[in-house]
């Protein structure tokens, strides 16, 4: 594989542009108000260290790396948060995190859906050409292959231990892309999709070894499903006592999986106080079937339907997740010297999609949470509100806010962690280096780059201040201004026409064609021919499905 130096930030005091607290905005730039002079001058110090290009680390050198967490949440919704607008409840661990971090307000995921969302993000390769690219293929649930290269092996090359705790999604233990074989020195948690819906698990996995839980065999999770479908939710009450505690499960003998995933990333954490180490920490949490231990502050909420509690209720519980691993940091003296990078793989995925009067596909807000924020589409969909999400990356030593609302995107993660350790990255990369961003050279980023999603036959683009969307190779694109227009309404395709048809140009030539998965063009009488080969070659790929089940609910139709 070639190999490129990465898009590492040069960087003299005199041109670091950084702002930490309120500031004056200004072409993406940041200027820096007198009382933050002490923090910017300790962050410039830290990023003139870090990401000035010089020769390689010697081994005596690398404790001198930060340390580096990634707290990646599953099927957050944009105004989950109290930081991010939530007002039935208080994300206190994760508003202080974001406090004293820099938010990105024009953030996407690399997907609309769990697995190309999580292979975009390791490989740095959008969707287009990247060995993930739907939640599955003709053959299954792909695998991460031999052949892709992750950031967690960038990091191990350059001396890190690395682990992955909570959801993998890649590959089974059985294939190339178990996590041991791409990258991380370590893992405990889920292996599958499927397998990672349940929060009281009858297995789990620590390094490809199988840890039962018989105490959650009683756990029955159709009931689960049944209920997020169910138009009388009343009878589900009874999952829950009137102080809001599960006792849907017996809590003193049940497992329950965040207890577990925040108890193996504390050790961890405390086992490699010693060197640099890299915590990817993949939460399960939000994702359904709703269930929760406690509703927390939604406990005397009984105005609200069950979902919304127990959802309210999964919420402070990842953000309980980060007040653990932001508290062992800091006990085992590493916060100071930790980068800790905050995101949610895709969009809005509360409910799902439902049929409007004229037979389109809308995503309804939840009632009471009021929680999925204005962009149009949800997960599934490349509408904007199927990528768009919180991302947040607290500096080593940051104390006050920056904000940046140049778009950037969760691809952008790999080479960013690159210019931090001075590592070589894959000239593949569609990615850049955010710390230029953060040193205020927003011009080191091009304004025109492009940031590519697809589902099936749906194809959208961002670039610049533009967004196009076609629901079908054949069909007419869709343009929008977002900054004008962030609900996707006022559709300008006749108005702007040479940026349309610019557009259609990269999506008619973007997108590589994949052996099994579905291609944009692609119809069922093609796909399934595709999976007919996959059998008849051997080729496909078992599923693991949760606590027992046979089939998910959707796969009985």
């Amino acid at each position: 594989m070639r190999m490129a130096q990465p898009q590492a930030v040069q960087i003299t005091p005199p041109t670091i542009r950084v702002s930490f607290s309120p500031f004056t905005y200004n072409s993406h730039t940041m200027r820096l108000p007198a009382h933050s002079k002490i923090a910017f001058l300790l962050l410039s110090l830290w990023i003139l260290q870090i990401s000035c290009v010089g020769d390689s680390i010697e081994k005596d050198e690398q404790r001198q790396l930060p340390n580096i967490v990634f707290i990646f949440s599953d099927d957050l919704s944009f105004r989950d948060l109290s930081a991010y607008g939530q007002q039935n409840y208080e994300t206190p661990h994760l508003d202080a995190l974001i406090r004293q971090s820099t938010r990105f307000t024009q953030a996407y995921a690399g997907a609309p859906e769990c697995a190309p969302s999580r292979g975009t993000l390791l490989t740095g390769m959008h969707v287009g050409h990247s060995p993930i690219r739907l939640n599955s293929s003709a053959r299954g649930f792909e695998y991460l292959p031999d052949s892709a290269y992750t950031f967690a092996e960038m990091l191990q090359e350059a001396g890190y231990a690395t682990a992955v705790v909570g959801k993998w999604g890649l590959g089974y233990k059985d294939t190339p892309g178990q996590p041991l074989n791409q990258g991380f020195d370590y893992h405990f948690g889920y292996l599958t999709h499927y397998e990672a819906h349940s929060y009281f698990p009858w297995v789990l996995y620590e390094n490809n070894e199988e840890v039962p839980y018989s105490a959650n065999k009683g756990m029955d999770i159709q009931p689960l499903y049944d209920k997020e479908r169910s138009s009388d939710r009343t009878t589900y009450e009874s999952f829950y006592d009137e102080a809001g505690k599960l006792v849907y499960m017996n809590m003193n003998q049940a497992i329950y999986a965040p207890d577990v995933l925040d108890e193996k990333a504390s050790e961890f954490i405390a086992a490699h106080q010693d060197e640099p180490f890299f915590l990817y920490y993949t939460a399960n949490l939000p994702h359904g079937p709703p269930i929760v231990d406690d509703f927390r502050q939604l406990a005397d909420r009984k105005d609200m339907d069950i979902v919304s509690r127990e959802w309210g209720g999964m919420v402070q519980r990842l953000d309980q997740s980060v007040g653990t691993i932001i508290n062992q940091l800091k006990a085992t003296g590493q916060y100071e010297n930790t980068l800790i990078l905050f995101a949610s793989d895709n969009g809005y995925a509360m409910h799902n999609p439902a049929k409007d009067a004229n037979g389109r596909r809308v995503w309804p807000d939840d009632e009471d949470l009021q929680n999925k924020g204005p962009f149009k589409g949800g997960k599934f969909s490349v509408w904007e509100g199927g990528m768009r999400i919180p991302f947040t990356i607290h500096l080593p030593g940051q104390k006050e806010t920056q904000v940046i609302s140049q778009p950037v995107w969760l691809l952008d993660i790999f080479p960013t962690l690159a210019a931090v350790t001075h590592e070589e990255v894959p000239e593949s990369l569609d990615g850049y280096n955010l710390l230029s961003l953060i040193a205020g050279e927003s011009a080191a980023i091009p304004q025109d780059r492009i940031f590519y999603f697809y589902k099936q036959n749906e194809q959208a683009i961002r670039q610049g201040p533009w967004y196009a969307i076609r629901e079908h190779p054949e069909a007419p694109i869709h343009l929008f201004l977002l900054e004008e227009d962030q609900t996707s309404t006022v559709d300008l395709t006749e108005i702007y026409p040479d940026v349309s048809a610019n557009l259609t140009a990269i999506l008619d030539t973007i997108h590589e064609p994949h052996q099994w998965y579905w291609n944009p063009g692609d119809n069922q009488e093609r796909f399934k021919a595709k999976q007919a080969e996959a059998i008849q070659l051997g080729q496909y790929i078992k599923r693991y499905r949760p606590n027992g089940l046979e089939k998910m609910p959707w796969e009985r139709k």
